[in-house]
């Protein structure tokens, strides 16, 4: 599969997901004290390493070098 449609792909998830703002943005249910929109974007970082680690790892080359 192309690494630009891929990643297209990605992003637009990723867009997605962070568009949803409205429906995250309270202040309950807290988790360690942090409201709803702390612990939400600090999950979306794993998930957006994740997303972005795919397309990377679809597209790698083996390396012909490697000895």
């Amino acid at each position: 599969m192309n690494f630009y449609i891929v990643t297209a792909v990605v992003f637009l998830i990723l867009i997605i997901l962070y568009a949803l703002l409205p429906l995250y943005n309270k202040v309950s249910p807290t988790i360690g004290g942090l409201p709803m929109f702390y612990w939400y974007q600090t999950i979306m970082l794993v998930v957006t390493s994740i997303l972005l680690l795919i397309p990377v790892l679809l597209v790698k080359e083996p390396d012909e070098n490697k000895r």
